[in-house]
């Protein structure tokens, strides 16, 4: 995260959004802040990777800059955001009936 960004209020965010989990990790894969989920050094490193892997797969393709990625499962889904030029928002939820919603919210938020 920037030095003169505040720390974002996970627990409104989770609210907002009406997910399981969120987490916020930095572009080096580095756990900033989450609640509500296990693992989560492992999950922002390997959210790290993904971001990193897709980003030059979106060039290639000529897709542009990657600001998105979202993963569904038959037990649920998670969209990873960026939040800001150093960092990465993702959440979590096991109910695909919140998925456009999700979606629309989580581009919605931007560290004040």
């Amino acid at each position: 995260m920037e030095k003169n960004e505040e720390k974002m209020d996970l627990k409104k965010v989770l609210k907002s959004i009406n997910a399981e989990a969120v987490l916020i990790v930095d572009n080096d894969g580095n756990m900033v802040d989450s609640l509500n989920i296990e693992y989560d050094t492992n999950v922002a490193l390997m959210t790290e990777t993904l971001f990193t892997m897709c980003k030059d797969l979106s060039k290639d393709i000529g897709n542009g800059e990657l600001d998105q990625i979202m993963a569904k499962s038959s037990d649920g889904f998670f969209i990873a955001n960026k939040l800001s030029s150093e960092s990465i928002i993702i959440s979590i939820s096991k109910d695909i009936s919140k998925i456009g919603l999700i979606l629309k919210l989580m581009n919605s938020l931007k560290i004040k």
